[in-house]
Parts: structure tokens; sequence; C-alpha cells
């Protein structure tokens, strides 16, 4: 998840509004191995990597990585969330403002699809079963 980096603020949380633009997720998906985001983190040794899409505009940027922890999401309020923050800059030719995004926090309630879920559903065989992660759409540029 990506925002401009506020000027002037000492800290995120004076910062509100439709600011954080995902531009990158991992949820599941059945026809990967490991097919759980979580997962393939620990895989690649608690590595990853986002591509920034080029078209943005270089300058100051918050980007915000978030694991959503679902081993006790069948109860309301069990998901975990373990966000962390770091300040970017941006450099190229790129010239495209971030769109709308959603507020953080405010995008995600407890009871969100994806959030109050059960794990037991999600199985690589289970043709019906769909993981729909929270905080809205992909933004590409």
């Amino acid at each position: 998840i990506l925002r401009n980096a506020p000027t002037g603020v000492r800290t995120l949380k004076e910062v509100v509004g439709n600011v954080w633009v995902k531009i990158d997720q991992w949820g599941w998906d059945k026809t990967a191995s490991p097919p759980w985001g979580s997962d393939r983190l620990a895989a690649q040794g608690a590595k990853w990597t986002v591509k920034i899409p080029a078209s943005i505009a270089p300058g100051e940027y918050i980007l915000r990585h978030e694991i959503l922890g679902l081993h006790v999401a069948q109860a309301v309020g069990g998901a975990q969330f373990y966000p962390h923050c770091v300040q970017i800059k941006l450099t190229g030719s790129g010239t495209k403002s971030l769109p709308t995004g959603v507020a953080l926090p405010g995008a995600y309630v407890a009871t969100d699809p994806g959030i109050l879920t059960q794990l037991w559903w999600f199985s690589t065989s289970n043709a019906t079963a769909s993981y729909t992660a929270p905080g809205g759409g992909v933004w590409t540029g």
C-alpha cells in the first residue's frame, strides 16, 4: 500500500483521508505453491519484492507492507494485522499522481470478507473457494 509522504507532519496519526493505494497483494491463490501469501513470504526467507508502478511521479512516499494473520479469523476480531511502514524516495520520469485510495485506519471492518473467514474452507482441492483480500483492488498505474 502506498501514499504520498506528508510534509510538515511528525506522525502518520495526524493524517486522515482516502490516501492509501494498494499496489500489490498476495492473499490466496489455489493455483500457486504455496497458495497463501504468508506461506510464500516464509518460503522466501521473509523477503518480499514489490514493483512500484513506473508511471508514478517522483517524490517522497510512504510504503506500507501488511501481513494479515488469519489463524483465528473465524471469530470477530480474531484476524491479526501486522503492518510496517517505510519512507521511500521515488525517482524517474513518471507523471501520475496516486488515485483516491482507502483510509487507514478505517478501511477495514472486523466482519469484512477476508477478515472474518473460515480457513478450513480454503483448500487447493476446493474448486469453489475464493479469497478476497481486504483494502480494495490493486492499482497498477
